[in-house]
């Protein structure tokens, strides 16, 4: 369904839609059947009239309004009475008040005045759900199947409000009613709108809010406009409100905080209030949040500034950034950023991120130094990027974001990896440690998890609930994942790399065959990894594989745009793990085996010479044995004898490539390595045996530790103990309680154990001075 139609638009279509047929076996339906056992959709009638002149009616002769017994019904359909106008293209629509769909199924049973329509159910099709019930007003709100999705409460209050509200639901946008669980209290409010909305929905359709309301109602509604408002509906119009809304004095503020909590919901209002600006106005106090042309200009103007920055030098970009978010930075509060009308201010926060943390130059002499430093949180400047792209979608607004990443990124980008590959010449680059997982864990390999979008998973997942555990370790080079996918598993051990290096694909040292996906997997089984599928989360014992998440394929495939795919991507990893640690896994490890530069307009053209190379990729070349060079060369990870070749910088082999790994980088290289573990399974405490000696109660406890044993008259009040507040439980499990007052003897009382925090774990009901326990 279109979110954007009312309720009784959908009907309209769901009702239209119930005469589809497939004209190559079937033929058009005689009649569409309507059973309404609860006579629910009664109070819509007329209005379904109007649109809908096929539409016939169970019910009392009355030929005006096309309703007559079954048998009138049957000529109606076969159109020998004169009210049968409809056109002949409709089909006709019987509308069944207190009749069910089991009452008409078998023609025998059928009620005898029904019987003329019994057969129209082979011959026509039935208007009902899939599972063959009625068509209720909650059952067409809630089903995905047929109806409009809705979360909706089913309680008998619900239901009670539902249909008393129908004649105003049915005329309510489904993308108002979206988005939260409706309750009697949202029905309720719908036929008895509070003024402030009230006034709002007029604002934005003033002839729907009238047609909807009633004499007295309207009556209502125009005398509080005219007594706290100031203003005449009938006699000053919609003009005059709305210039007072966008000015916000005295109850008109109000107004306007409510219009801006939801403005989508009012659709009407914007341009409304471009037509209500005041054309003079005091610039020193004029507030020109309120008006959309205002906005748009000031848009114009951050639009051109930020196309201006491409000329700029990075210092100079970064000041104008500042002094730009200084001016447009309060937009993001306005209405129109909540409309989606202030991309390039939403784009300017994480330009300003980038701004600042460029500022800062990667430092480190080794790369474990450089790496720790870009972990500690030079990463926010890649994620900035991502955030600033997916802010913006018109070409306009994405040029000019572009240009400013343009100055104030290439440049730290590539003194970044110069920085590091000088490092890496000097020191050479860490093998990857090797993955060895404890048992009850599931490995998640993500290809192309850059470690800033691994923090973005880690705060998903903090806000989920879990606690996340971000670190890195360095990929295996070259950076591709032929290479360094193998590498980042827990089978590295079992592959190896022949003398070409071609491909940069390792093979399985058993056998030299080549290691292909088949056969990694067959890997893994043979050391007892449980390979599974993105939709299983398998037996949560022993260990296991599974991958999730496209972001290295959709990064070839769109370049900068896989921006705007980052968030949905980091959703559905997210919900990946919890998927898995509520099937019972102890821990879910998330690794990866590359990370990849981004950027908008293209990495810059390098140079290669192809008589030194056997392989070419965009970001590597596998060099030739014979070849000699001066260019800055690493060991293949699966032969340290074939020797590869990064691209210099952030350069790239091919020409305007936006999104290339295979080199060396800090985003190529410093891979996340993320933790995330399972709630820790509670251990039953329980109590094995009560004894008493005398006064003295030994008690014996299994489970648990840190555990403290009680004598209580009442379980959960420690101010009602008898042994002075209990004893710590022994760690053989035991502990001795005295009731020192002998009068309490035969009283009975309850054996409670309490945890570290003097929560109740466990009770047995006992007598003081009896022979055990009353359990």
């Amino acid at each position: 369904m279109n979110d954007e139609w009312t309720v009784f638009q959908a009907l309209l279509h769901a009702l239209d839609k119930a005469r589809e047929y497939n004209p190559a076996d079937q033929v058009a339906p005689a009649a569409i059947l309507w059973p309404d056992r609860g006579g629910e959709w009664l109070e819509l009638l007329p209005r379904l009239r109007a649109e809908l002149p096929q539409l016939l009616t169970l019910g009392q002769y009355a030929p005006e309004a096309k309703t007559g017994p079954a048998i009138w019904l049957r000529c109606m359909i076969a159109r020998t009475l004169p009210e049968a106008d409809w056109p002949e293209d409709a089909t006709p629509i019987i509308y069944l008040p207190g009749v069910s769909r089991r009452e008409l199924r078998a023609v025998e049973d059928c009620p005898k005045p029904l019987r003329p329509l019994a057969e129209l159910q082979h011959r026509g099709v039935l208007f009902s759900q899939v599972s063959a019930r009625d068509w209720t007003i909650l059952a067409f709100l809630v089903s995905d199947d047929g109806g409009l999705g809705l979360e909706v409460a089913q309680d008998k209050a619900t239901i009670e409000a539902m249909r008393r509200a129908l004649r105003v639901l049915a005329d309510t946008q489904i993308a108002a009613l979206r988005g939260k669980k409706l309750h009697a209290g949202d029905f309720d409010e719908l036929v008895n709108p509070d003024e402030t909305r009230s006034l709002l929905m007029w604002l934005s359709n003033p002839d729907a809010l009238r047609a909807m309301l009633d004499e007295n109602q309207w009556g209502s509604f125009t005398a509080r406009c005219r007594s706290k408002y100031g203003f005449d509906p009938e006699a000053d119009g919609p003009m005059v409100a709305a210039e007072r809304l966008g000015a916000q004095e005295g109850n008109w503020a109000h107004v306007w905080r409510r219009y801006a909590e939801a403005p989508a919901s009012y659709p009407g209002i914007p341009e409304l209030l471009r037509q209500a600006r005041p054309t003079v106005t005091d610039s020193l106090f004029f507030d020109r949040s309120a008006w959309p042309q205002d906005n748009e200009e000031m848009e114009d103007e951050l639009r051109a500034a930020l196309a201006a920055l491409g000329d700029a030098s990075p210092a100079d970009a970064r000041a104008a950034i500042r002094d730009l978010e200084a001016k447009h930075g309060e937009r993001r509060g306005w209405v129109w950023a909540k409309l989606s009308q202030a991309p390039l201010a939403r784009a300017l926060e994480p330009l300003a991120t980038l701004a600042r943390v460029t500022a800062t130059a990667l430092g480190g002499a080794t790369p474990h130094a450089i790496a720790e430093h870009y972990a500690d949180g030079l990463w926010q400047a890649d994620a900035a990027v991502l955030d600033a792209l997916a802010a913006v979608e018109r070409n306009a607004d994405a040029q000019a974001v572009e240009r400013a990443i343009s100055t104030l990124y290439k440049p730290w980008l590539e003194a970044a990896a110069q920085q590091f590959q000088q490092a890496v010449d000097r020191e050479g680059l860490p093998a990857p440690d090797t993955l060895e997982p404890p048992d009850g864990t599931c490995i998640v390999f993500a290809d192309g998890l850059r470690y800033d979008v691994a923090e973005k998973l880690a705060e998903a997942l903090a806000a989920a609930g879990a606690e996340p555990a971000i670190g890195w370790d360095f990929a295996a080079l070259p950076t591709v994942t032929p290479t360094s996918k193998p590498a980042a598993s827990p089978v590295a051990d079992l592959f190896a790399g022949d003398d070409t290096g071609e491909d940069f694909q390792p093979h399985l040292k058993a056998d030299g065959k080549d290691l292909t996906a088949e056969r990694f997997r067959q890997a893994l089984a043979s050391r007892g990894y449980a390979v599974l599928a993105e939709d299983e989360t398998g037996a949560p014992s022993g260990s296991a594989w599974t991958e999730y998440g496209s972001l290295d394929r959709r990064g070839h495939d769109e370049g900068a745009k896989l921006a705007r795919r980052i968030d949905e991507e980091v959703r559905g990893l997210a919900l990946r793990v919890q998927e898995l640690l509520e099937a019972g896994w102890r821990e879910v490890r998330i690794v990866t085996d590359h990370g990849w530069l981004l950027l908008p307009g293209g990495l810059p053209k390098v140079e290669l010479p192809h008589y030194l190379a056997e392989t070419r990729w965009g970001r590597c070349a596998v060099l030739k044995p014979t070849s000699k060079t001066e260019m800055l060369t690493v060991p293949w990870r699966w032969n340290p004898q074939v020797r590869i070749a990064p691209a210099p910088g952030i350069g790239c082999v091919v020409a305007g490539r936006e999104f290339a790994h295979g080199g060396l980088s800090v985003q190529e290289c410093v891979v996340p390595m993320l933790t995330v573990k399972g709630a820790e399974p509670g251990v039953e405490v329980t109590i094995e045996g009560v004894r008493w000696v005398g006064f003295r109660c030994y008690v014996e406890v299994a489970g648990g530790a840190g555990l403290t044993a009680d004598l209580r008259t009442k379980v959960a009040d420690a101010a009602s103990s008898i042994a002075k507040g209990g004893r710590d439980v022994d760690e053989d499990g035991s502990a001795a309680l005295v009731v020192e007052d002998d009068r309490l003897e035969g009283t009975a009382v309850n054996v409670v154990v309490l945890d570290a925090d003097g929560n109740v774990l466990v009770r047995r009901a006992t007598t003081v001075g009896g022979d055990g326990d009353a359990a």
